[in-house]
């Protein structure tokens, strides 16, 4: 692809999951297991093709900024990484640490059921809960990444995904926005340092995907963002690496990188849509402006046209269904516009340091009017009118239609608009620090005593930032990985009960339990299969016999015949506690059994229970 040094890096990842989002659609298709052959197949055909149309175009040109400033970006890419590693340690607190959220329950054991059937396709997957195609298409990008990482290496689940999430955060999250900052900023020590800075002191991202939800797909779509957007600006001959390529091979980087972008999550996507709306916008300003016949305008005011209509076409097309779509908004304008002032986005402390850089910045745009830097300003804005739009719009008509893709969850844009405020906040501090350096040195201060005050300045600069917000938000989040007493997915006994259950239930056997109260995970972290392996899944009239009247079975002849037909072994009661709330969800058939003569207690921790089924002849 000609891309070398920080490019490289940064597009990595993004190539990378691509490879391994439309590899395992092929896969699907031809009716091959998911592993690291069809993923290594699907890059050795790409990079084939790469390196073919290269020698057949002659082309040998290449993408890198320039090295004058290399060990600046190492440095402030190794700092940035760190401070968001160790965060996220903090907030995990263990390696096989689990997110005790709803979301989690799909995804812990989406991934044991790659790993146990190989298949993971977006379009296949969520026959886990819907075999019957309710669920006809799932981004599995992630998932299929975390499968290959358990596949590999033989770890569990729960600590293959926390190094997914570590390794999202710290390094796939600030190589890419280096580049993004790099390619409408310049290069410069302080725009490096600037990005360092904002990119770790807003806890919205990459930290909130990680609490809310939970979100991981989310999280590496938008982490992947910023490559994507870069190479965006290359294609419409926006920022300082647009001409180091052809516009086909910038083009080419685009294409490569979008479908890894969907699949990992498409409201990734679509804010790939809303964010080169101003790149769009500048560079069809420019078209216009270079122009001088009445034809091409034309076709340029045509191509506007048809840019909006598809625009909205795909807006529409990627709005999930109605019923997800419900998110209430959470409070009036007012309170939202200081919201995005001050960055408190969605933790009780606000990065209002990070709120006072996006203002100076906005300065430093009025002031220099580069288009570069307007696409930056644009960026927020964008961001900013999203986030408002989600959290308080009171119009729901058009609520819906501008963040419908985003299921109207205001969470998940403080998410984007985290990411867009970077290279606007990055550019106030950059600009600032670039005048504060002009003026020592027409003082005649010396080069060396400059360069001592510039570093020591951005570490100070550096930790006032990132402990403004960060540290609320890490015991904030770090309370959705522990085993706190309250409304939690899964008590330490009920984990306890389940890293052994392998030693007691046979391979073959079947679980009942609720999904809600955590038993599902059973498949993820036991290897065991479930009835239940999600809240959300398709339930026939066996299974709700069973969730129903299973402690009945020796009364209820009707039951025995679910029982035998789905082939019901053991039972987990993991009591009323529910992943939100007590007993929300009855499912009386499988709950307090501890009386019911249709089971016997096997294996037991605290209030965590393991039955097996001996009524209808069975046991």
């Amino acid at each position: 692809m000609g891309m070398r040094g920080l490019w490289a890096a940064a597009t990595a990842p993004v190539f990378a999951t691509t490879v391994i989002g439309v590899g395992s659609t092929i896969a699907g298709w031809i009716g091959v297991g998911w592993s690291i052959l069809p993923a290594l197949a699907t890059a050795l055909v790409i990079a084939a093709g790469i390196v073919i149309v290269r020698r057949v175009t002659r082309t040998h040109s290449t993408v890198r900024f320039p090295a004058r400033w290399r060990w600046w970006t190492v440095g402030v890419f190794a700092v940035t990484a760190l401070a968001i590693a160790l965060l996220v340690v903090r907030v995990l607190q263990s390696p096989d640490a689990i997110s005790q959220s709803f979301d989690n329950i799909f995804h812990l054991n989406a991934i044991r059921y790659i790993v146990d059937t190989g298949i993971a396709s977006p379009l296949e997957i969520g026959q886990m809960t819907s075999p019957s195609g309710g669920l006809p298409f799932y981004p599995s990008a992630w998932h299929a990444t975390v499968a290959l990482v358990v596949q590999v290496s033989g770890s569990g689940i729960p600590l293959a995904i926390n190094a997914m999430s570590l390794t999202t955060a710290a390094v796939t999250w600030p190589l890419g926005i280096l580049v993004l900052s790099r390619v409408l900023l310049g290069s410069s020590p302080s725009v490096m340092v600037g990005t360092g800075i904002v990119a770790a002191a807003v806890p919205a991202f990459p930290l909130l995907p990680m609490d809310f939800g939970v979100l991981y797909p989310y999280q590496l779509a938008l982490a992947l963002l910023p490559v994507a957007l870069a190479a965006t600006a290359g294609l419409l001959g926006i920022g300082r690496s647009a001409g180091r390529l052809a516009p086909g091979w910038w083009a080419l980087v685009v294409v490569g990188s979008l479908p890894g972008l969907a699949l990992a999550h498409p409201g990734g996507f679509v804010g790939w849509l809303a964010l080169t709306v101003p790149m769009v916008i500048v560079f069809g300003v420019r078209l216009w402006r270079t122009s001088a016949r009445a034809s091409h305008r034309v076709w340029i005011a045509v191509g506007a046209v048809g840019y909006g209509i598809v625009g909205v076409l795909l807006l529409r097309a990627l709005r999930p269904p109605l019923a997800t779509r419900q998110w209430p908004t959470e409070t009036g304008l007012g309170d939202a516009a200081w919201r995005v002032l001050s960055v408190t986005l969605f933790y009780p402390a606000g990065a209002w340091l990070v709120g006072i850089a996006v203002l100076v910045g906005l300065y430093w745009v009025v002031r220099e009017r580069e288009a570069e830097l307007i696409v930056a300003a644009s960026f927020w804005l964008v961001g900013a009118v999203l986030f408002i739009t989600a959290i308080a719009l009171p119009w729901g008509t058009l609520r819906d239609a501008l963040t419908g893709s985003w299921y109207n969850n205001w969470p998940r844009l403080a998410a984007l608009l985290a990411l867009a405020l970077v290279p606007l906040a990055a550019l106030g501090i950059a600009r600032t620090a670039d005048a504060a350096a002009r003026l020592l040195r027409r003082r005649g201060v010396s080069g060396a005593v400059r360069l001592s005050a510039a570093i020591v300045s951005a570490m100070v600069v550096f930790l006032a930032f990132h402990m403004q917000a960060t540290p609320r938000a890490q015991g904030w989040a770090s309370d959705v990985y522990g085993y706190q007493t309250g409304t939690y997915l899964l008590t330490a006994d009920e984990f306890a009960l389940l890293e052994r259950l392998d030693e007691e239930v046979p391979a073959d056997a079947v679980i009942a339990g609720s999904a809600f109260t955590g038993a599902g995970l059973a498949y993820a972290i036991a290897d065991r299969h479930v009835l239940m392996p999600h809240a959300l899944m398709d339930i026939s009239d066996d299974l709700e016999l069973v969730n129903e009247h299973l402690s009945d079975a020796l009364t209820m002849p009707e039951v025995c015949e679910a029982i035998d037909a789905l082939d019901v072994d053991y039972v987990l009661d993991f009591g009323t506690q529910e992943v939100h709330g007590d007993d929300l969800n009855p499912l009386p058939g499988i709950e307090n059994l501890q009386d019911s003569p249709a089971v016997r207690l096997i294996d037991s921790e605290g209030d965590a229970r393991l039955y097996l089924v001996t009524a209808c002849g069975r046991g």
